[in-house]
């Protein structure tokens, strides 16, 4: 910048010629020297340019254009032009002897693009819909000095670039003449794509977001407009919006679906694209090397030189032919031509499937389904396991009288769910894990053969690869490709074969399975591949179509229901009253430790169920279950060692003073047998229970629970029930850690309101932490002056651990340990059986005495010898596993970072919970609930791989109560998407 244009001669310019007094801060630019010029009535941007560097009338041209813009699309804020005190658009200045013009513009407010640390798809898709409109507004803007101008920023005189290749080292040239020579091929067309004004320079300084939205707000600077193909534009948004993402690709389709949305696209200019994006970045890349030669200081020559060259490397390794395909499936243009030619044509052309591989008995072919949803294979770790997962095969192929098995097209395949096939997308993770080809298995040696006749374009006797061409149609071509195959030695590349000719030979001893597949593209032009993601399915159909097509009787019906219709079978044979999760409710079909599967394949982050305490289908627990399932299931009036194992192993987790159990099958049966206990031993009926407080479904239980009785369909509290305030020290009556004695003095209110009515209670209850209160961390003292107060008055004390317990908080095995206290009754339910409906009530000897008065109580599945191996193997991994130590170390962490969160955005109100028993609260700056807010994280939560739910009285509290067995990297899986979440929804703008 000229020294001369320094602070006080730029204020002064802004007020002499625009009435406008403020501060004044340098911005960048490459022609212009921009400044914001901030005042009390609004924010500006002063440009001051060298009348050397840019002629007038380019910024006559420029003017027009703004003033042609403002009168379009209101949705899309742009820049408009003040008119100078002298009633000018742009004023000349002579400042120390230079001649300079001036021109003051609005400013919009936002973050640039280029702050921001994350872009969702969905503001990726807002972009290309926003500089669509752009395009669309300008498409009818004329004006003859654009026509006339030669622009280097214009894609279509890449050209120039050229002669400058040889600045660049070897290592980096091969992707500036690859990009080059594909800019070069397509010129001709480009030349003939339409044609019209257009901003050329949509980059990420260019482009104002609105702060925690997944909006754009508008766009500046006009500085390099120029009449060029439409098509450019979108091409440089693209290649500023897609740096440093990892997915580029998937970044650009976005961008891509965006704009035809506003701007309607053609086949041809799409079949350019990939080309136009190179060559943005070749000129890019070759005016950094030359700017930084003649300005070396001047920074913004280089300030994206680093994400170009990652970008172009990126951009380099995708396949041109299958990322055409893409844009222009994603503008509609899905109908492939070669492909319905290909299935009419297998209409007439039936084989079978004995001409591919020779058997001595032709129907000896069987389906074999694996996919995902399938129970053919159970274990998920079983199909992980190359070895085991061949071993169940040749189980069930001895099983079916050793047929050739087959199949695999489209399914969702589990093996593939693994870190080889996962795909960080922009929504979190997703897996390669639908076939695109036949599997075919056979624990015998098989020879194959071809059932058309073709020429070998390719042949890998050591991968055990082989392709073969074949016509079909008109000059159509097809491709049938082999993998796992020994390949017969007298076979060459550009050999012609007739059908029959002996392909090759799969052995006994080949680890991998047959696979069959067909290509209609060459595979020069798409290679070929065997497993893609299932969003990516429709467009692979129509590439690697179903090999099945070509053989006679083997149509593989889809028994997959679709998600409307088990909607509505559930409203028609399912309880009214019964929910679903999420805006789109998910179909899980498989549990693999901290991770629920979908059936699309997709794994999700299980940061909720409390249910799976030792992780989803642990191997050690469904082994103890099934070994003895296999043996006897029955009651307890039986002896058997397991129930009194199972009693040692539970009970020696607790105090001394409580050493008697009852098995039961639920939480809400413990409840129900804690209530009675209570009765029994106290002779009184009435309960003292906290408000928002959750015990149960059974008819006693809900007597108890205020989250019921009070909530929607209740009636309020019975008259045996008294319910005290929910101890929240942080929105609650009181407030702070300190506040225990304050909340327990309505224990002893409670007990008076009893007395009055000339009874006694029967039983104070509470959870240790309060769940569905809102993960409610009980303040000091609370527990024990509650359980004095209640003792003193001739109750008993109820500790409801059915959430909390079994070593959740980590600090100590039971929640209420920590609070110093010794319940008369423990009840427990969830994570005992670790998704078996498996529960206990631990008692004193006292009650279980008082209890024992003459009527039996026997529970039919309560102990039986399943339960008990289950329970008392659930017990066994949380010591072997230190999972108590996890769920401390762990959860602190957790909680850590969920604390850092809070201090960047103050949406967070409150982070609460001991050890992986956790909830952060939503709320604006006067505490107030966000409901609302708490209810878009969730759903967001999920479109990104994460499960998370809702509670507390006003449903603004986000829970968090994952299997103990989760790890670090698991939690910053869950901390990075939350934070993407938070920075780019409209989370910290939510209303009540």
């Amino acid at each position: 910048m000229d020294n001369y244009l320094d602070q006080n001669r730029l204020r002064e310019i802004a007020a002499k010629l625009y009435n406008k007094t403020g501060t004044v801060k340098l911005l960048p630019g490459e022609l212009d020297f921009n400044f914001l010029v901030k005042t009390e009535t609004g924010d500006y941007i002063l440009k001051i340019t060298s009348a050397e560097k840019c002629n007038l009338e380019f910024l006559h041209f420029q003017n027009k254009l703004l003033i042609h813009l403002n009168g379009g699309d209101t949705t899309l804020l742009l820049p408009e032009i003040i008119t100078s005190t002298h009633g000018k658009l742009t004023e000349e200045l002579e400042i120390e002897g230079k001649v300079y013009n001036v021109r003051l513009l609005t400013w919009l407010p936002g973050k640039l693009w280029s702050e921001l640390e994350f872009h969702t798809s969905e503001l990726l898709f807002d972009l290309g819909t926003k500089a669509g409109q752009l395009t669309r507004l300008l498409y009818n803007f004329d004006d003859s000095y654009p026509k006339k101008q030669t622009l280097d920023w214009d894609i279509s005189k890449t050209f120039w670039t050229k002669k400058h290749q040889n600045l660049f080292p070897s290592e980096k040239k091969k992707y500036i003449v690859h990009f080059y020579n594909g800019f070069e091929s397509i010129e001709p067309q480009l030349a003939r794509c339409r044609k019209s004004i257009v901003h050329n320079d949509i980059n990420d300084n260019n482009i104002i977001i609105k702060p925690y939205t997944e909006k754009v707000n508008g766009i500046i600077d006009f500085g390099d407009a120029t009449y060029t193909a439409t098509i450019n534009d979108l091409a440089i948004c693209i290649t500023y919006s897609i740096m440093q993402k990892e997915q580029v690709l998937e970044a650009a389709l976005e961008v891509v679906k965006g704009y035809n949305s506003s701007f309607s696209l053609q086949a041809e200019e799409l079949e350019l694209l990939y080309w136009l994006v190179g060559a943005r970045l070749v000129i890019s890349l070759t005016k950094s090397q030359i700017n930084a030669k003649a300005e070396p200081e001047n920074k913004y020559h280089q300030v994206s030189t680093a994400g170009a060259w990652d970008l172009i490397k990126r951009w380099y390794n995708i396949n041109p032919n299958y990322a055409t395909i893409l844009f222009k499936n994603s503008c509609g243009f899905k109908k492939n031509e070669k492909f319905l030619k290909f299935k009419e044509n297998c209409k007439s052309a039936k084989h079978l499937f004995s001409e591919l591989i020779e058997t001595k008995n032709p129907t000896s072919f069987k389906h074999l389904d694996l996919d995902v949803s399938s129970d053919v294979i159970s274990n998920f770790k079983d199909y992980q396991s190359s070895e085991k997962f061949e071993k169940k095969i040749k189980n069930i192929w001895e099983e079916e009288n050793r047929p050739i098995l087959f199949g695999g097209y489209n399914e969702v395949r589990p093996e593939l769910i693994n870190d080889e096939n996962r795909v960080a997308t922009l929504k979190g993770d997703f897996w390669k894990n639908t076939l695109s080809g036949v599997q075919f298995w056979h624990f015998k040696k098989f020879k194959l053969r071809a059932f058309i006749p073709g020429k070998i374009i390719e042949l890998n006797e050591t991968e055990k690869f082989l392709i073969v061409e074949h016509s079909f149609a008109e000059n159509e071509k097809f491709y049938s490709i082999y993998r796992n195959l020994i390949i017969e030695p007298s076979l060459k590349v550009d050999q012609e074969i007739g059908k029959g000719t002996l392909l090759g030979t799969h052995k006994i001893k080949e680890n991998n399975a047959f696979f069959f597949q067909l290509s209609l593209l060459s595979p020069q032009t798409l290679p070929p591949v065997s497993n893609c993601l299932y969003e990516e399915k429709e467009v692979f159909n129509q590439l690697f179509p179903n090999p099945l097509l070509l053989f006679e009787g083997f149509e593989i019906p889809d028994n997959k229901a679709q998600h409307e219709t088990l909607i509505a079978e559930r409203k028609v044979h399912l309880g009214k009253s019964l929910s679903l999760s999420y805006r789109e409710p998910l179909k899980i079909v498989r549990g693999d430790g901290v991770f629920l599967i979908d059936d699309k394949g997709r794994k999700y982050l299980d940061m909720v169920n409390n249910v799976a305490h030792v992780g989803h289908e642990h191997p050690e627990v469904v082994k103890a279950g099934k070994k003895q399932m296999e043996m006897l299931n029955t009651n307890s009036r039986y002896l058997h060692e397991n129930i009194l194992q199972f009693a040692k192993r539970l009970l020696a987790t607790f105090p001394r003073e409580l050493s008697v159990v009852h098995f039961v099958n639920s939480g809400s049966e413990a409840n129900e047998l804690a209530i009675r206990m209570a009765k029994s031993h106290t002779g009184q009926k009435d309960f003292i229970a906290v408000e928002v407080g959750y015990h149960g479904n059974t008819n006693a239980c809900i007597d108890i629970s205020s989250y019921k009785f009070d909530g929607k369909g209740g009636k309020g509290a019975p008259e045996h029930t008294q319910i005290v305030p929910l101890p929240d020290r942080f929105r609650g009556k009181y407030r702070g850690d300190q506040s225990g004695p304050e909340y327990a003095a309505h224990i002893e209110d409670a007990v008076k309101t009893i007395n009055d009515k000339s009874r006694k209670p029967a039983a104070f209850i509470c959870e240790s932490i309060i769940s569905c209160g809102g993960q409610i961390e009980l303040p000091n003292d609370y527990l024990k002056l509650a359980y004095k107060y209640t003792r003193e008055a001739g109750g008993v004390c109820i500790a409801d651990e059915v959430q909390v317990g079994c070593g959740r908080i980590g600090s100590h095995f039971w929640g209420f340990q920590e609070h110093n206290v010794i319940p008369d009754i423990v009840t427990i339910g969830k994570p005992l059986g670790n998704g078996h409906p498996l529960a206990a009530v631990v008692c004193t000897q006292e009650i279980a005495n008082s209890f024992a008065n003459g009527m039996e109580y026997f529970n039919t599945f309560g102990g039986n010898p399943v339960s008990c191996a289950i329970g008392n193997k659930v017990l066994e991994v949380i010591e072997k596993e230190k999972l108590q130590k996890n769920a401390w170390r762990t959860g602190g962490y957790l909680k850590e970072q969920l604390k850092i969160l809070q201090n960047q955005f103050p949406v967070i109100g409150d982070v609460r919970g001991k050890g992986l028993f956790l909830g952060f609260e939503l709320t604006d700056n006067e505490k107030n609930p966000l409901p609302q807010a708490a209810g878009l994280l969730v759903n967001k939560m999920k479109e990104r791989g994460v499960l998370l739910s809702t509670d507390g009285p006003d449903n603004n509290v986000l829970k968090l109560k994952p299997p103990i067995i989760i790890n670090r990297q698991q939690i910053d899986y869950f901390i990075h998407h939350l934070k993407i979440v938070l920075q780019t929804s409209e989370i910290n703008t939510s209303k009540n």
